[in-house]
C-alpha cells in the first residue's frame, strides 16, 4: 500500500470533520424595561454567526425559520442553584435573522429587589441586571 493513500484518507477525514454545519443564532444585544404592572419586558436583537467564520450579516442558514428566545428571572448571580422567579418565551420567524427583534415579557410580576438577573437562552448567554 502506498504511503500516499493513508495520508489522503487522513486529510479527507479531517475535511469531513470540518464540513458544513448550521449557522449559530444567538442574541447580540438586549434591553429590559419594567412595566407599570411590575412585569419586565426584554427586547432582544438576534444575530447569526456563520459556521464557516465568514462575516455576519450575510445570508444565514436560519433565515425564514422559527427561533425562540427564553428569558428566566433568577434570584442571584453567584449561588450554585439560583431559584427561578418567573420566565417568558417568544418565538419569531424572521425573513432575515441578523438584526431581527424579539420581545419577551415576564409571565408574572418581577419583585423589586436587588440581586435579580435575567438570562436569555442557553448559549450564547446574555445576562441583564434586573431593572
Amino acid at each position: 500500500m502506498s504511503l500516499r493513500i493513508p495520508w489522503m484518507l487522513m486529510c479527507c477525514g479531517l475535511l469531513a470533520a470540518c464540513g458544513f454545519g448550521p449557522d449559530l443564532v444567538g442574541v447580540r444585544t438586549a434591553t429590559a424595561v419594567r412595566d407599570a404592572d411590575d412585569r419586565v419586558t426584554v427586547t432582544a436583537v438576534l444575530t447569526c454567526v456563520p459556521w464557516d467564520g465568514s462575516p455576519a450579516g450575510v445570508d444565514c442558514d436560519a433565515d425564514g425559520k422559527e427561533h425562540c428566545v427564553v428569558a428566566t428571572w433568577t434570584d442571584s448571580y453567584g449561588r450554585s442553584s439560583p431559584q427561578i422567579i418567573t420566565s417568558g418565551v417568544q418565538c419569531v420567524i424572521p425573513q432575515r435573522v441578523e438584526g431581527a427583534t424579539v420581545v419577551i415579557r415576564s409571565s408574572a410580576p418581577v419583585p423589586r429587589e436587588s440581586g435579580l438577573t435575567i438570562r436569555l437562552g442557553d448559549t450564547p448567554r446574555v445576562v441583564i441586571d434586573s431593572p
